[in-house]
């Protein structure tokens, strides 16, 4: 999650978006002999899975179930009913897991999903336009949106209040407010 404010800037690193589907894993390799299956995670997502709910595999026409879910050695151990032998689970090798966008809790307002953010259109204030947000990173204090400008160069923006104005999701738009010195002025902003 990013917030368009100065709050602590937290989201779903790695998520992208598929259509109305989330990428938010990829299954490794099967584990054992009884179905088990390792994850790898591709965003914070994950966290939001609970036992009994449907995800999707590939290319998001076929639904599963999760029978459970839990940290094993930096990746995830995931059980999914249905799946109770090496052979089913080896089928599984290698597909993306996906979350349908609208399965998602609901954020309080002002704060996004990071893949919200990413492909927002820049302008400034006066209605120029300085780019397109290509990543979202996190720091210590605040996000930063790293955006790419007409001629390739890129800027990042602190995601604070006094630089980030207005996200208008609906519009695809992200309005900003330049701080002094942030980009050159003898060059052109897009």
């Amino acid at each position: 999650m990013t917030r368009s404010g100065t709050k602590n800037q937290r989201r779903p690193s790695g998520a992208r978006r598929t259509k109305d589907y989330l990428v938010a894993g990829r299954i490794v390799r099967p584990h054992g002999v009884r179905g088990a299956l390792v994850l790898e995670a591709a965003s914070d997502l994950i966290g939001q899975f609970k036992p009994g709910q449907a995800v999707f595999l590939g290319d998001a026409t076929r639904t599963v179930h999760i029978a459970s879910l839990q940290p094993h050695g930096g990746r995830y151990l995931l059980y999914l009913k249905g799946i109770s032998s090496r052979e089913a689970a080896e089928q599984l090798r290698g597909l993306p897991l996906l979350l349908n966008a609208e399965d998602l809790e609901p954020l309080p307002e002002g704060v996004y999903y990071r893949w919200e953010i990413v492909g927002l259109r820049v302008l400034e204030q006066d209605g120029a336009e300085l780019g397109t947000v290509i990543e979202v990173l996190s720091t210590g204090a605040n996000d930063v949106y790293e955006v790419e400008r007409g001629d390739g160069r890129k800027v990042l923006l602190p995601a604070i209040t006094s630089v980030i104005r207005q996200i208008d999701l609906e519009a695809g738009i992200l309005r900003v407010d330049l701080p002094p010195g942030l980009i050159d002025e003898g060059q052109p902003r897009a």
